[in-house]
């Protein structure tokens, strides 16, 4: 018997969880753009909207506010997130959005606009989150223990003033190991971004003989970084290769940012570098980059 009760309450438990998550799914609003990339002159002004949508069938009080955002050392994509106007490179203050408050009713949508002033004196990249706010449950005012739900979701701001922005970055301690060719081949190297902007970096490479002949190729993880940041572009592979040199190519990317917002190409960096592999497939030497 109390096995089955064990089993039961269980069994109701994640049943609970279940329809909890689903109603929070179902009540959270929805918002569209999710990220705004603009490139707005020093001392301009730029308007836009963002629509904020409720696909619950209850009304829901939304509150919006600015913070600061950056990414975490991981740089992977992952962010943080503070107080307005308390990162240097905010531009929190530049921002100001039409409501601060408002109600959605049941399956409906409101459109906020937003002004957006850029200093003179602008110059690189700033950023900033605008974040709406809700509601999903009140607390039992009969229990001081319990908590209201509060969720919400932000749209992110890339503002870059225009004719003041430079997109740069230098490729060093390139390193490659390998004991032999049961082993995959690790490759790593430090990315930073010597620019004024956000850098979100992809990359190759090609492992190829003098004739052009490759043996080798794939990808390098993104790395997203803010100014003056660095990471490590890393690579595991287990092509096999035999004794000899060769040459590896190195190609970043490192103006995807500007593609995904559709606002043009950015630089692409490719570098090389003479590759020495020995009898068992282990790298013997790596020259210096190029």
């Amino acid at each position: 018997m109390l096995t089955r009760t064990r089993v039961l309450f269980t069994f109701f438990s994640v049943l609970s969880f279940f329809v909890f998550t689903q109603g929070l799914e179902a009540a959270t609003v929805r918002i569209n753009p999710t990220k705004i990339r603009l490139i707005i002159p020093p001392g301009g002004t730029k308007t836009g909207t963002i629509e904020v949508e409720n696909p619950s069938e209850d009304s829901i009080i939304v509150k919006s506010y600015l913070e600061d955002w950056a990414y975490t050392p991981l740089h992977d994509g992952t962010k943080n997130f503070f107080p307005a106007g308390t990162t240097a490179l905010s531009c929190s203050d530049w921002i100001t959005a039409s409501l601060s408050e408002f109600v959605i009713p049941a399956f409906n949508k409101q459109t906020i606009h937003y002004t957006i002033r850029v200093p003179e004196d602008a110059k690189g990249a700033h950023f900033a989150a605008l974040f709406f706010e809700s509601l999903l449950s009140e607390p039992d005012v009969k229990d001081a223990t319990q908590l209201g739900v509060i969720v919400r979701i932000g749209a992110l701001f890339y503002i870059e003033a225009e004719g003041a922005t430079q997109r740069a970055a230098e490729i060093s301690n390139l390193s490659l190991e390998r004991s032999s060719n049961n082993e995959p081949l690790k490759m790593s190297a430090d990315l930073k971004n010597l620019g004024n902007v956000d850098i979100t970096a992809a990359g190759t490479f090609h492992i190829m003989d003098d004739q052009g002949m490759i043996f080798s190729r794939g990808e390098l993880g993104n790395v997203y970084l803010f100014p003056g940041e660095s990471a490590k572009l890393t690579s595991s592979r287990k092509d096999s290769l035999s004794r000899g040199k060769y040459n590896l190519v190195l190609t970043i990317d490192i103006g995807k940012a500007l593609e995904e917002a559709k606002l043009g190409r950015g630089p692409v960096i490719i570098k090389e570098a003479e590759l020495e592999i020995g009898g068992r497939g282990e790298v013997i030497k790596v020259g210096a980059l190029r």
